[in-house]
Formats: structure tokens, sequence, C-alpha cells
């Protein structure tokens, strides 16, 4: 299977994705609005120190602008440009022309000052200058807790959500007599690795492991346990007070879809049969090997199972006259020489495809088992 394909698997889409992820976005931005709002960008030092340096040039200067001494003012502004915090110089006569200029002139940050003499205007002076080292440096304090912020956002959010959800699903605690776990009936649906000779023992156990994700995920849909039968295959118990026989069809189906769509090495072939839990499926957590062996003949399974076509169901005869007429319709009677030996007066049915409507169905539910789109 495809990595990206694994990825989408593990990490796939449900109700509360949205959710997560706009809260989790909402508390990043408040975060950083916090921690960046009303930051000091140096504007008001610089208006200071413009307006301050222009006064004070246009007061020193004022006879040198009257009597319009143009060497002796340009020798001033190229000293005064040399600092790095100053980006141009500009002396005006009294006529507003230009008498001197040194450096650049940056109408964004110029500094305007009147010169005069016992109340006389004799010029002006324009400072401009460099707006980037008024610009105060980021404190590595605010990278770190920004950084902090957009890590811890998304954990926090997640446990945040998980611990409303598990409130909203509390229940009074009564105590209750235990009591010993009862049999119950159940859909047995064994599945048979096909091509077992095939794959090497490493390549076994990934298949079954491929075979055991997908089938926890269809009993997540259909309440049963999925167990695995060592390298031969594995089985899903569906419980029958939880799914009816149509359901464990289309179990069956839905599981066979689920590995095509997987890519697993893996091939299998499913028989899909009854049987009689020794625990409720849907309310236990595990059932070994040994413990379905005392109810099933699992041998004889997984070969019924094996001659089973590839993405069609076989059942039994049990789980056939369970199904509503109209469902009996989607299958035929199953016949192969082997029966004849291996279980002489049980019958067979298969179902190759269902109809559009459920056919549909199945699809949709396998898009939210992967959490995307499947071809139809």
């Amino acid at each position: 299977m495809g990595p990206l394909k694994r990825f989408r698997t593990k990490f796939r889409a449900s109700r509360v994705t949205l959710p997560a992820a706009a809260t989790a976005t909402a508390i990043s931005a408040l975060c950083l609005l916090a921690i960046w709002f009303e930051r000091p960008d140096g504007q008001d030092e610089m208006d200071r120190y413009g307006q301050a340096l222009a006064t004070t040039l246009a007061d020193t200067t004022a006879p040198q602008l009257l009597n319009k001494q143009r060497i002796t003012l340009t020798v001033i502004a190229n000293r005064l440009t040399t600092l790095e915090e100053i980006a141009g110089i500009a002396f005006y006569d009294a006529d507003n022309e230009l008498m001197a200029l040194s450096g650049v002139q940056r109408s964004d940050a110029d500094y305007r000052a009147q010169a005069t003499i016992d109340d006389t205007p004799s010029g002006a002076v324009t400072v401009s200058l460099a707006r980037d080292i008024f610009a105060p440096a980021i404190p590595w304090s605010l990278l770190f807790l920004s950084a902090l912020a957009l890590l811890m956002t998304p954990p926090i959010t997640v446990m945040a959500i998980q611990f409303s959800t598990r409130g909203n699903r509390s229940l009074p605690i009564v105590s209750v007599p235990n009591e010993p776990a009862q049999e119950q009936p159940a859909y047995l649906l064994t599945v048979k690795l096909h091509n077992q000779r095939s794959l090497n023992q490493q390549e076994q156990r990934q298949a079954i492991e491929d075979a055991l994700t997908m089938g926890r995920e269809v009993c997540a849909l259909y309440p049963g346990l999925a167990l695995t039968l060592q390298e031969r295959g594995l089985a899903l118990l569906i419980s029958k007070a939880e799914a009816s026989s149509q359901k464990a069809l289309y179990a069956s189906f839905l599981f066979q879809r689920l590995l095509t769509e997987y890519e697993t090495q893996g091939e299998f072939r499913c028989l899909l049969s009854a049987a009689i839990s020794p625990k409720d499926p849907a309310e236990t957590t595990s059932i070994n090997a040994s413990t379905l062996e005392a109810i099933t003949n699992v041998e004889q399974n997984l070969t019924l199972a094996s001659l089973a076509k590839a993405d069609t169901a076989l059942m039994t005869e049990e789980v056939f006259d369970e199904l509503s007429e109209d469902e009996r319709h989607w299958a035929t009677a199953f016949a192969h020489p082997i029966l004849e030996d291996l279980a002489p007066e049980a019958a067979f049915y298969t179902v190759t495809s269902l109809p559009q409507e459920q056919q549909t169905l199945i699809t949709e539910q396998a898009q939210v088992v992967l959490g995307f789109n499947l071809g139809g």
C-alpha cells in the first residue's frame, strides 16, 4: 500500500475535525495577537530624534542660511549624513531655494524646521532619517512564545474536545451484581488468506495485520469483534443483537471493499455463517482462537471460504434463510465438487454483487472509514 493512502487511513477526518481545526486556529490567532499586540515600532523615537535634530540644525545654521554660505552648509550636510541614522540633509534659503544637499530625501521620514534670526526667517532645514535603524529588534522571547503557542495549541485543543465529549457521555454509576457472561448468537465472517503460499512470512504477517485493521473498522460500524487465526486468516464475530443478516452481508462486502482500497498484498476470501458466541461480540474486547474453535469448525470454515470468489459473499443456508424475500433474490445457489465431501448435507449461497442502492451505501461507508473519495 502506498504511503499516502496509509497516512490517510491512519489520520482520517471525522465530525470533530472541522470544529477542532477552527478552535485551534482561533486560539492560535488570539495567542499571537496577545504576544505581538501594540509592540513598539520605533516611530515615536524616530520622530523625537528627527524633529530635535532638524530644530538644532536650523538654530545653529541660521547665519549661514541668511548669508547663503553654500560651501559651509554642504560640509555640514556631508558630515551629518555619515551617521547611520541620517539618510539625508537639505538646506533651503528664505525663498525656499535649495542651498545644499547631501544623501537622499525620504518623504516618509522627513523632518523640517525653520531657521530664524531675531524672528526673521533665514531659511529652513530638512532632515531625512533611515527608518530601518530605528526599528526595534525582535526579542527572542517573542519568537519563542509564538512558536510555543503554535506547538501547544493543537494538543490542548484536542484534549479539551476529548474531555468535553467524555463528559457528555458520562453515565451514572450504578452498582449491579456480577453476572456470568451468557452465550449470544452471532454472525461469523471467516476470512481466508487466499494467497498465503505465495507470500513470505513477513508478508503474511503484514497482510493479516492489514486485514485486522480493516476488520476492526468494520466491527466499529457493525458491532462485533475481530481476531486473527495465526497466518491463515482472521474471523469477525458480529453481534446478532446489533446487526441483522442483511447488515452482516453488508459487512462482508464492506470488508472486502476496504481491503481492495487498502492495497494490501494479501488476497482474501470470505464465508458468512452463524455461530453461538460465548460472549456478546459487541461488548467484549477479546476472544482467543481456541475459544472460537470450540464453537465452530475453524478449519472447515477456512476451507469453505477459500472456495469463494473475490469480492463476493459466500453464505451458509442459515444466514440465507434469515434474509428477507427480496434480499434472497440477490443470491444464487453455490455449487462446488469439494462440497460433496466437505459438507454433503449443507447448502450454500453466493451474492456476486449488490443492487445499486446497497452498493452506494457500501461505497459511502468505505469513504467514511478510509477518509477519502473512492472510485464508484
